[in-house]
């Protein structure tokens, strides 16, 4: 080496090596090519996972069976869960979070993340116990006036109610 710095034969020595060393790598880091499910696999998850989603173009129909004409949204779901669906290293779940991925959580119908079903069931029981609670109350009020009934009347019925009864009776025999 000279003082100067690296002859032009030691850069062109370095610049084969890297070369050499970037073609014996370069198959290493790319990417493995995805391996394809069986065609009727493939069809299967895709019926399987559109019917489960929703179309976003705002007709809220299932994506698999969206009524809009000239529907783009549909068009570029449909392609791109079908590419998914192809991908044998994706297992169903992967591909619905795929899918949620590049269209949002409202492709899903139901979130899986959603907190509407705890409020639904909190929902049920306070409803049902604000109908019991109204049942006991109209039944308890009930019984109290059944009770002061029988005080203010002595357990006696009117003598003029006894006669209607007895008049009613035998206009019905």
């Amino acid at each position: 080496m000279n003082p100067q710095g690296p002859t032009c034969s030691a850069r062109f020595k370095a610049l084969a090596l890297v070369a050499l060393l970037a073609l014996f790598f370069a198959p290493g880091l790319m990417a493995a090519p995805a391996r394809e499910r069986d065609l009727a696999q493939a069809d299967h998850l895709y019926h399987e996972l559109g019917n489960s989603m929703f179309c976003l173009c705002g007709c809220r129909e299932r994506l698999l069976s969206c009524s809009m004409v000239n529907c783009s949204f549909k068009e570029t779901a449909q392609r791109y869960l079908r590419e998914q669906c192809r991908d044998a290293d994706l297992t169903p779940d992967q591909v619905r979070a795929k899918m949620i991925e590049r269209f949002g959580p409202g492709i899903v119908q139901v979130q899986s993340d959603s907190l509407l079903y705890p409020v639904l069931f909190a929902a049920g029981f306070g409803i049902l116990g604000l109908f019991a609670l109204g049942l006991w109350l109209v039944s308890a009020r009930g019984k109290a006036a059944a009770g002061e009934a029988r005080e203010v009347g002595g357990g006696q019925t009117p003598p003029e109610l006894e006669a209607r009864i007895s008049r009613e009776l035998d206009e019905m025999e």
